[in-house]
């Protein structure tokens, strides 16, 4: 598994779907949030992917991550992971989540198609770091490649700001 630092978001997600097939094909989108200012931060890769893509080709269903402890929820948002093209995980943390988080995750995840769509990740930065720091990335990467999706991690800073610096996007459906 290739890993890299020169995550342009804008790039990246271009490069991303630029692969699907065009004429009446929409790009179905999952995102799990679990604030109002880390939704913000999912609208805003949506709001890129309507710009390259076109406001009639994303479909997108958005799901509170605290919404995920209830049953129907939790049966929705697994079957549209099932079948999305792009999820979107935009939490405050980047450390552990509720367990409601990782039941979604290990019911959907057996039932994707290999080497099918991007995880993108956009996680708050953990202030101070120690050397438990990086779980979440660990597990999503876990994710990434069993299922051989990209995986594309962006952080915020606590004002909920682009981390300074690169990104990074770690493997790729052809090179894992």
């Amino acid at each position: 598994m290739s890993r890299r630092s020169d995550f342009d978001s804008s790039a990246s997600l271009a490069k991303l779907v630029t692969s699907l097939p065009t004429a009446e094909y929409a790009i179905n989108v999952t995102v799990v949030y679990d604030q109002a200012q880390t939704r913000k931060w999912a609208g805003e890769i949506y709001q890129r992917l309507e710009m390259v893509l076109g406001a009639k080709a994303v479909r997108a269903n958005w799901w509170n991550l605290t919404d995920l402890g209830e049953p129907g929820v939790l049966a929705g948002a697994v079957s549209k992971a099932m079948h999305a093209d792009m999820i979107v995980l935009a939490v405050q943390s980047s450390e552990g989540l509720p367990l409601p988080f990782y039941f979604w995750v290990n019911s959907w995840l057996p039932h994707r198609t290999p080497g099918a769509g991007a995880l993108v990740a956009l996680l708050g930065e953990e202030s101070p770091r120690n050397r438990e720091s990086g779980r979440l990335r660990k597990f999503l990467r876990t994710v990434a490649k069993r299922t051989r999706m990209d995986l594309l991690v962006a952080e915020r800073t606590a004002d909920g700001q682009p981390r300074p610096g690169p990104g990074v996007k770690i493997g790729s459906q052809a090179g894992s």
